[in-house]
């Protein structure tokens, strides 16, 4: 379902990118876009085929995945409030979750993990019995699908910021593949995981009232933080000697090790010459295969001013250009 939640407070979906478990936005980013939002600033629009896709399939996704752990003759539905889809808000917290769907199961239903079926239960039992009120997440992504899915960024903290807000015994995300395939991944109610979703709202609204932000994790973080610089000179703290020392100490190592490779680099493309590859086997069973590959680039022609003959870059012919670096890859044999 589309979000539903209000803008400017937590909700199941931005959970993740608050937690820091996010790749595509930053607790900061976060903080940043619920003030505007609270200032009375509009959300840029968010243009992702993706999503589109993602939202018009949905309810084929839920079917579908309801149909492979026999839950297809229940009825799912979507909270409402008023006769309307609404984001349901968690009764204690400002934390607000919009649903793919909400299912009651009437009759206990005993699910295990059957990896070959696409079917996991996420605990260390691999079984789980289904009853009462549970929460479905549909989820359609581009990309293969990896050993250690899901990530906690497309689905599993935000099954359980959901769980909480309706106050559910089971949660399920169905990741649909590309088109390809779906999973399933069946979740109880995880203690560790809602305590750390009830501090996240805590410090959430803590920060939004003080105007700070999360003590910063990377470095693109802190450029975020302290983007208001002054030209001034301050006195380091006597701990800061330490971070001091090492910094020094791992720009040393780094340029020792950078020197290293550039030396052995010149080396084996000494050893090389005009060839390409080459391979050396040791006395441990390992095949060393080294690459120094070429580039090849195809011939482009000229950029035309659309409106006149004139030549806004010139044509480039096929050319070839040896890489600056090559790639060592180890095989062993057995």
């Amino acid at each position: 379902m589309a979000k539903l939640s209000p803008n400017g407070y937590l909700s199941g979906s931005i959970m993740p990118a608050y937690m820091g478990a996010s790749p595509y936005q930053s607790p900061h980013e976060v903080l940043d876009q619920c003030r505007a939002a609270r200032a009375g600033g509009e959300l840029p629009e968010l243009d992702s085929l993706q999503i589109d896709i993602g939202n018009v399939t949905e309810n084929v996704i839920l079917n579908r995945g309801l149909r492979m752990i026999g839950l297809q003759d229940y009825d799912w539905y979507n909270y409402q409030l008023d006769g309307t889809d609404a984001a349901k808000k968690h009764p204690a917290l400002d934390l607000w979750y919009s649903d793919d769907g909400l299912l009651y199961c009437n009759e206990p239903l005993t699910i295990r993990t059957d990896q070959s079926a696409g079917i996991v239960v996420m605990n260390d039992s691999g079984e789980v019995t289904l009853t009462g009120l549970g929460v479905l997440e549909a989820k359609f992504t581009t990309v293969f699908e990896k050993p250690d899915d899901p990530p906690l960024y497309r689905g599993p903290i935000q099954l359980q910021a959901g769980m909480m807000c309706h106050d559910a015994r089971w949660g399920i995300l169905i990741t649909c593949y590309g088109a390809r395939k779906i999973v399933i991944h069946v979740f109880e109610p995880h203690g560790a995981t809602q305590a750390r979703i009830t501090q996240a709202c805590h410090e959430f609204e803590k920060h939004m009232s003080e105007g700070t932000y999360p003590a910063p994790t990377t470095l693109e973080q802190v450029h975020r933080v302290y983007s208001k610089p002054e030209d001034d000179t301050i006195e380091l703290r006597e701990d800061a000697i330490a971070a001091v020392d090492s910094y020094i100490g791992a720009k040393l190592v780094l340029k020792k090790y950078q020197e290293q490779l550039e030396q052995s680099s010149l080396a084996l493309m000494g050893m090389l010459g005009n060839s390409t590859k080459a391979e050396l086997r040791d006395d441990t069973g390992r095949l060393i295969k080294v690459n120094w590959p070429v580039r090849h680039s195809k011939a482009k022609p000229a950029k035309q001013c659309p409106n006149c003959n004139h030549e806004l870059e010139p044509a480039k012919p096929e050319s070839s250009a040896r890489q600056k670096s090559i790639t060592i890859k180890e095989v062993i044999e057995q």
